[in-house]
């Protein structure tokens, strides 16, 4: 067929107005359709007191410690020891971001530690800032008539720090004079310095007022906020909660601590970024590893839309199991509704037992409300219970009551093998067929398989195809077998499942996520049928 061909011949000023056009639509685009190319760039350290709760460390330990995990430095206390600890941090190149200073209004002659002027030369020019938590025996939390009082002493002592370039900041703690944000920054207003700002303390925040003023107050308070606080916590009735559910491993617990910081970035805050660990218990590298790693799996969240399909993933036939909002496409065994209890959607990601409580009856497993024959299915997954045990199952089908409401399918057995008690009772190794990345009960993983620390997320693939299947971990293919083969139907009847009808051998079925009783999360979510 002959086709007519029209050449058009583009002039400088029509290519010049052709692009300015191009550039208006670009910008009348909606914003979740633009290229954010902002990041969570803030330096990220620890507070004094995450080497305090289990036995004393010295300087340096702390601080290689610290290098060795990747935080920019920590926090101090006072001024004891203050010059063992700077030259500790310099060997390490790291920095001490804040001490923290109680100030005593009732004393005027003597508010604060006798010794904290004369340290002034050893922080000039650190950045360091003097975190001040105020108190008092004549006046109640957040009284402002206490104001007249504090304001004299904090000018003071911010035009001494001036001299050697050390800012200062009111700290709210509850049940201290200044309990709260807003009285931080209105005392930092009222004192009128340029070194002398406000700190948001999100476990503080929680324990004095409610999750739903959180947006209202960072915007008031954001002019003059110098550094924040973060760590782990539980959400619900906060008030009343004890310390142990508002101070966690940054990742652990149920309030969404992801929003805290994006909320912070999105309104441009660029400062130090605290990690509290009061009482926190267990060993320091343990909790802190886990934290620095939430801490990075939010910067690597913020560059990146999870729960989302990229163009080429949506051209390839591929499509979301979990938008990372809802739980629309999934469901409970015998039951068209999601459980009530058990499941939650937390920072985009679908989690089982939020709680970490492993005595608690959870929601039970769920299934896809439609069923697959041949695949392709990627997911990221992390477990956060030392020993915790899940799984994800496929061409799974709901069996009769009398199998006790169980779904019956080929597993991918999740576990956190280091710590599993019979791996560490010696009735387990790394490649059985019981261990992470096998097919549970039938086939062993292979022995190079490579997984993430505890807390940290892996990406797990599973690709069927004419009854060839293949499990992959974090890149690497650990796993393929043959569904119907003389090997596999041997295994399957000397496995658990002998006698249970067309196990395995189902053309499609759903896939489910299994809760077990540990916490374990779920995202990016991705199917794409191969027929």
């Amino acid at each position: 067929m002959k086709m007519n061909v029209i050449t058009i011949r583009l002039t400088y000023p029509a290519i010049f107005f052709a692009l300015f056009l191009f550039s208006c639509n670009i910008k009348e685009q909606p914003a979740e359709m633009r290229i954010s190319r902002k990041e969570i760039s803030n330096a990220f350290f620890v507070f004094n007191n995450s080497f305090q709760n289990l036995r004393p460390i010295p300087e340096e330990d702390q601080a290689k410690i610290l290098k060795e995990l990747g935080y920019d430095g920590i926090e101090h206390r006072e001024v004891e020891n203050i010059r063992e600890m700077l030259t500790a941090l310099k060997k390490y190149n790291l920095k001490m971001f804040a001490s923290y200073v109680k100030i005593d209004i009732d004393h005027i002659e003597n508010p604060y530690h006798p010794d904290l002027i004369a340290a002034f030369p050893d922080l000039k020019d650190t950045g360091i800032i003097l975190w001040l938590h105020l108190h008092s025996e004549k006046f109640k939390p957040s009284d402002v008539t206490a104001d007249e009082q504090i304001v004299p002493i904090l000018r003071n002592l911010a035009d001494e720090a001036a001299r050697y370039n050390i800012r200062l900041a009111i700290y709210p703690h509850a049940s201290f004079l200044a309990e709260k944000a807003e009285d931080s920054y209105r005392i930092a207003t009222k004192v009128d310095r340029e070194n002398v700002g406000a700190v948001f303390n999100l476990c503080h925040f929680l324990k004095t007022d409610d999750a739903e003023n959180l947006e209202n107050i960072v915007r008031q308070i954001l002019p003059k906020l110098f550094a924040i606080s973060i760590c782990g916590a539980d959400s619900g009735n906060t008030k009343t909660m004890d310390w142990d559910r508002l101070i966690q491993p940054l990742g652990m617990g149920t309030f969404d601590v992801y929003a805290v910081v994006k909320l912070f970035t999105d309104l441009g805050y660029t400062g130090p970024v605290g990690l509290q660990c009061y009482n926190i218990p267990g060993d320091p590298e343990n909790f802190l590893a886990i934290s620095i790693r939430t801490w990075e799996d939010f910067k690597d969240q913020y560059r990146k839309k999870r729960n989302t399909l990229t163009e080429d993933e949506i051209l390839d036939g591929w499509e979301l199991l979990f938008d990372g909002r809802t739980t629309e496409n999934w469901r409970g065994m015998y039951t068209d509704n999601m459980p009530a209890e058990g499941w939650v959607v937390k920072a985009n990601a679908l989690c089982a037992n939020m709680d970490n409580d492993t005595t608690a009856k959870g929601g039970g497993d769920i299934i896809t409300r439609r069923q697959f024959g041949d695949f392709e299915l990627k997911w990221e997954w992390r477990l956060m219970t030392e020993g915790g045990n899940s799984g994800l199952k496929y061409y799974l089908k709901e069996y009769d009551e009398n199998r006790n409401k169980y779904g019956l399918g080929l597993e991918y057995q999740l576990l956190d093998d280091n710590n599993f008690e019979w791996m560490l009772d010696g009735r387990m190794k790394s490649n059985d067929y019981h261990s992470l990345g096998g097919l549970y009960e039938i086939y062993p993983p292979s022995e190079t398989k490579k997984v993430m620390p505890l807390g940290s997320w892996n990406s797990s693939r599973i690709v069927t195809l004419n009854n060839h299947v293949e499990h992959w971990l974090n890149g690497i293919k650990i796993l393929e077998y043959e569904r119907g083969s003389t090997d596999f139907k041997k295994r399957i009847a000397a496995s658990k499942f002998r006698g249970a009808e067309g196990f395995g051998l189902f053309k499609e079925g759903h896939i489910m996520l299994q809760d077990h009783g540990g916490a374990i999360q779920f995202r990016n979510i991705k199917i794409k049928e191969l027929n």
